[in-house]
Formats: C-alpha cells, sequence, structure tokens
C-alpha cells in the first residue's frame, strides 16, 4: 500500500465468517453488509471508527443521510484482486461512488495527502445537467470516474435498486451495472498513464501504480442507500 504520511492505527478486523451464510461460504464470499452487526467492518479512518452519525442502518438498507455528516467510510481491510458486488439506491441529483484500491497519497499540487483509488461512478444520470462540476460520460454512472466511460449501459430510475459489480483481477478492471459489463480496461500499461496525465490524479505520485487497498463508500452530501454488499478474494 501506499502511505505516505504519517500512518493511521485501524482497529482489529471484524472476522467475516460469522457473516457468511452458508450457501455463500462455499463460493468464499465475505459479507461486508446485510444488517447492523456489518457495520464493523467499516470504518472512517478520521475518526478511527464507524461514525455515530450521517450513516445509518434501515433494515437490510446501510443509508446515507442527506447533509455531509460522517464522512466517507471503508473497509478496515485491503483487497487487491477481488470481485465486489452491490445495489443502490438513487435519490435526485445524488453524487456517490464505490472507490477501491484507496491508499493514503500525497498531492504535490496542493500539498496535502488524500485518501484516493479507482471510482465506479454512482450518481444521477437522469438530471446531471443540474449536478455541479458533472464531468460528462467519464463522470456518469458506471464510469471509472474520469478515466473510462461506461457504455451498453442501463440505469434503472430514482428509486429503483440498481446493481454494480467491479472486477479486478491482476491488471484487468471490469464495471458492471444491473448485469451488464459497461466498462473493461488494463491498469498499469502506458494507455493508461497517459489517461491519468489527462486528470488531477496526475498530481499523486503512484496512483495507476496500487496494487491494493481499501473499498469506500463516498458521502457527498445526497442521500444513497446501499444493500447486500459482499466480496470474494480472487486467486
Amino acid at each position: 500500500m501506499f502511505f505516505l504520511g504519517a500512518s493511521i492505527i485501524l482497529p482489529a478486523l471484524s472476522s467475516c465468517l460469522s457473516n457468511k451464510p452458508d450457501k455463500e461460504k462455499q463460493h468464499d464470499w465475505c459479507v461486508l453488509f446485510n444488517s447492523v452487526q456489518d457495520t464493523g467492518l467499516w470504518i472512517n479512518p478520521e475518526i478511527g471508527h464507524f461514525p455515530t452519525e450521517g450513516w445509518y442502518v434501515d433494515s437490510s438498507d446501510l443509508v446515507l443521510r442527506p447533509g455531509g455528516r460522517g464522512g466517507n467510510i471503508m473497509t478496515k481491510k485491503t483487497y487487491s484482486n477481488f470481485e465486489l458486488q452491490l445495489e443502490f439506491k438513487m435519490t435526485k441529483l445524488v453524487n456517490s461512488g464505490v472507490k477501491y484500491f484507496l491508499n493514503e497519497m500525497f498531492n504535490d499540487s496542493t500539498k496535502k495527502i488524500d485518501w484516493v483509488g479507482f471510482e465506479y461512478q454512482i450518481i444521477d444520470d437522469f438530471n446531471n445537467e443540474e449536478i455541479v462540476d458533472f464531468q460528462g460520460d467519464k463522470g456518469s454512472t458506471g464510469a471509472m470516474y474520469l478515466l473510462v466511460a461506461p457504455g451498453n449501459k442501463e440505469l434503472k430510475p430514482i428509486g429503483e435498486w440498481n446493481s454494480l459489480k467491479i472486477i479486478v483481477d491482476n491488471n484487468k478492471v471490469e464495471h458492471w451495472l444491473n448485469g451488464k459489463r459497461v466498462l473493461k480496461t488494463n491498469i498499469g500499461t502506458a494507455d493508461f498513464e497517459e489517461l491519468i496525465k489527462q486528470t488531477k490524479f496526475k498530481h499523486y505520485d503512484g496512483y495507476g501504480k496500487m496494487s491494493d487497498g481499501h473499498i469506500q463508500l463516498q458521502n457527498h452530501k445526497q442521500e444513497v442507500r446501499f444493500r447486500n454488499i459482499k466480496i470474494r478474494e480472487l486467486n
């Protein structure tokens, strides 16, 4: 991992074993969230534990309240090659996302250390012209934010559940939306480095060369719901 600043000390990891239904144990799935007990696998690194405000559990849904409290949350564990699946439900003008390969990196422009990684963008495509700083196709739902636009996309309307899947297999990355692959790219290549140079990520030395990192759910102040969050590590 790329920890270029003062490293944070994370609490001991909660075991995934107790969260695995029998039907999923055989497939080596780790359930990251499906009930209130599962918040123990998540942390806001700024406060050292799962937030007591901003995020709450509503039955089997992990809900981000509007307003920005609670901050971003990330898995305590890091992942390299994996398949991540979850469902999300958007509200109007929502702007969120799922980041992976999340690491602390130094920004040579701002001179600050930030948590950065690749991002599966989640945003209200239906009203995106009203969203400040919307970045076009490379900022739409399913995109690898600012880097690769999605295609062949069928996004369900506001208020309905969508499913996403992220697969990382060495340098190969896939984004899926509602059962269809919308993006496939190879990271760590010369072509991918050129894409990075065209974005704000060029200011982070080592961006695009990460080999593992945390999974993060983003807080951009609008309400969004997540459920059935699970991950399996690939050999």
